[in-house]
């Protein structure tokens, strides 16, 4: 089946395109629906002139009928090669199939314009409703559930960021400058009176360079200023906590302290307690110590198997003696945390009431600045102190890295050795052993 396109109304200002269209032994002149000033006609390519003068958005749109006459003719040629050769002649009519290859052509070119002209608030939020249907690259495992809550702080944040600096929804908005003016709102205008964290704001620029990325290959971002932004992370000082401390934790009388009314009767502070403690001898995260249940435990081995969510890793941990008793204590079925927020203030609260009050330094990015703050060592607790106190203590066990890592699911050592809370005195004195045995193996 052939076709071709003229002007209805060549000698006029505007005009319908219209579709002589052969084949079977039938010719009819069929209107494609689409009206173009004349002047943009090629008759020699029988499609508007690309050259031709105008607006951005006036190129767009004859570069849209373009598109539509294209997909309408490859449409008819398909379905020649399928069903209609030569002149054979045809039993039914090709008025019905010639307007049904209009509407399908137009409604494909409008999908496809949509998706071309993709805002980064959309372009984001699609990716994210799309989290739970992947998988990880090279593996059939699912990205979790974790990790769309990730994108969609990103997203909330970057919304925040427009909304304050009126900058519009354009992928415009990644330019040179880009960098500069959402630091400069994260660290002095967001969240007044501390801002974000140098960690934050990194963690911002790792998340959209990934998606800026895929906006590239799909062609709805034009330049590279992105690929500039810094994603390092700024290792700041973290608390540990030492074996007496986590001791002085699990040794508090909970229903004595609630009875001389120092803690709420109706407080969970208990079972913040119990689990956090659970976390300082095993190393498991908090979303792994909510699904706890889930674990195996093997008192003959003395182990404790699970698959931590964040990695998919499975990890097998020896057993303390507070994690067997605490075992005990709940009968196997281990209660929930309450809410993030709220179980690190408990966390807080039983520190102080344990007498952790130390003085501790802390590095901290305010407004950009890296400043050093002093804290008593209890204001300072949450529950990821569990598990860098669990690496810690290893470590000054001398227990190998490579042991601790195989419990704590990290890969790589550089990572790990963030996590440990070790200071440098105590570096040099393992250093000091080390050489001390050289010399006496010499």
């Amino acid at each position: 089946m052939k076709i071709r396109f003229n002007l209805q109304y060549p000698n006029r200002e505007r005009s319908l395109i219209m579709a002589i269209v052969r084949g079977g032994g039938q010719q009819i002149k069929k209107s494609t629906g689409i009206t173009i000033p004349t002047s943009v006609w090629d008759k020699s390519t029988q499609r508007c002139n690309k050259d031709a003068e105008g607006t951005v958005r006036f190129k767009r749109e004859l570069k849209k009928i373009n598109k539509q006459l294209n997909e309408i003719e490859d449409r008819w040629s398909r379905l020649g090669s399928f069903a209609l050769v030569g002149s054979m002649k045809l039993d039914f009519d090709i008025n019905p199939i010639f307007k049904d290859a209009v509407r399908t052509s137009k409604q494909k070119i409008e999908v496809d314009e949509a998706k071309a002209n993709r805002t980064p608030l959309q372009f984001f939020q699609e990716y994210i409703e799309r989290i739970p249907t992947m998988t990880r690259k090279g593996t059939s495992q699912n990205i979790s559930v974790r990790t769309q809550g990730h994108h969609k702080v990103i997203l909330k944040r970057l919304m925040a960021y427009m909304k304050a600096t009126h900058t519009s929804d354009s992928f415009d908005m990644f330019n040179e400058s880009f960098e500069t003016r959402f630091t400069n709102w994260a660290y002095h205008v967001a969240r007044p009176g501390h801002g974000y964290s140098r960690n934050s704001v990194g963690a911002t620029f790792s998340i959209l360079k990934l998606r800026l990325n895929a906006a590239t290959k799909e062609g709805l971002l034009k330049t590279d200023f992105y690929k500039a932004l810094p994603t390092k992370e700024f290792t700041e000082d973290k608390i540990s906590l030492t074996e007496e401390e986590i001791t002085a934790l699990y040794n508090l009388d909970i229903p004595q302290l609630m009875r001389e009314g120092l803690i709420d009767s109706k407080s969970t502070m208990e079972v913040s307690r119990d689990l956090f403690v659970i976390g300082c001898w095993t190393g498991l995260r908090r979303a792994d110590l909510n699904r706890i249940n889930e674990a195996i435990f093997d008192f003959n081995k003395n182990t404790l198997s699970i698959q931590t969510q964040k990695t998919k890793a499975m990890v097998m941990i020896p057993l303390h003696p507070y994690v067997r008793e605490l075992y005990a204590k709940y009968n196997g079925q281990f209660p929930r945390l309450v809410d993030k927020s709220k179980s690190n203030s408990h966390l807080k609260e039983l520190g102080r009431l344990a007498g952790l009050n130390d003085v501790v330094q802390q590095t901290q990015t305010v407004k950009g600045e890296t400043v050093q703050k002093k804290y008593l060592k209890y204001q300072c607790i949450g529950f990821h102190t569990a598990r860098r106190s669990f690496a810690t203590n290893l470590y000054r066990k001398k227990m190998p890295t490579l042991a601790i890592m195989s419990m704590t699911g990290h890969t790589s050592e550089a990572n790990f050795l963030k996590y440990i809370k070790i200071e440098k005195e105590e570096y040099a004195e393992r250093s000091q052993e080390f050489f001390t045995g050289n010399s006496r193996a010499v």
